[in-house]
């Protein structure tokens, strides 16, 4: 676990998964999207945190295909557009997945709504002081590995396709109340990320 968490905000996660047994789902692959572009964060709704964790009921992760997968039942709780909404950001996930690079260069996982975690890429360092991403299906944790965080707060950060700006980073570590000077600061820090809107999630720790 993370030590020093400060957390603004609601956590995101819900810790239980119901499902239909005998529903259908609803797949949103990367590869069926046109040209695998993404959406402008100003066309994409916001979802509360209820809806979220309502949300979190219908919605797996399919270790075969490494694919967020959004049970068809999601429309019995949930009007048509809040249904393409939370379609909407699964895909944009898948999207983020279907980019992860398989050379050995990048730390990346992914873990569905129960909490389970599925390795994405050939090694998953889980010490202190990485460069990794989790991706959930609506947002993604980011670490940066204290070495990487002088260059992080000037030009930002990059990992798989998901970019972070440099904003985004001094705002992380502020919230993990680290000094901008970087001194007396040794392993790194992590925090949750909206990569659909570019948001800072205002969860933040020291790894």
């Amino acid at each position: 676990m993370n030590k020093n968490t400060v957390k603004l905000v609601t956590p995101l996660i819900a810790t239980s998964l119901v499902f239909a047994s005998l529903a259908p789902a609803i797949v949103v692959n990367a590869d069926e999207i046109n040209n695998n572009t993404k959406v402008s964060a100003l066309s994409v709704g916001i979802l509360t945190d209820a809806d979220i964790l309502a949300a979190n009921n219908y919605i797996s992760f399919d270790i075969n295909t490494k694919q967020f997968v959004v049970d068809s039942t999601i429309a019995n709780i949930f009007p048509a557009e809040k249904v393409a909404l939370v379609e909407e950001y699964v895909k944009q996930t898948n999207i983020e997945l279907a980019g992860i690079k398989q050379d050995g260069s990048e730390v990346a996982s992914a873990i569905d709504p129960t909490g389970h975690e599925t390795v994405l890429t050939p090694i998953l360092l889980r010490g202190a002081g990485v460069n990794s991403v989790t991706f959930h299906w609506n947002y993604a944790r980011i670490k940066i590995k204290a070495s990487s965080l002088k260059a992080a707060l000037a030009i930002g950060f990059t990992i798989s396709s998901v970019n972070v700006s440099s904003k985004v980073v001094a705002s992380a570590l502020a919230a993990a109340g680290v000094a901008a000077g970087l001194k007396n600061f040794k392993n790194g820090i992590w925090f949750d990320y909206n990569y659909v809107t570019g948001g800072f999630l205002s969860h933040a720790g020291l790894q």
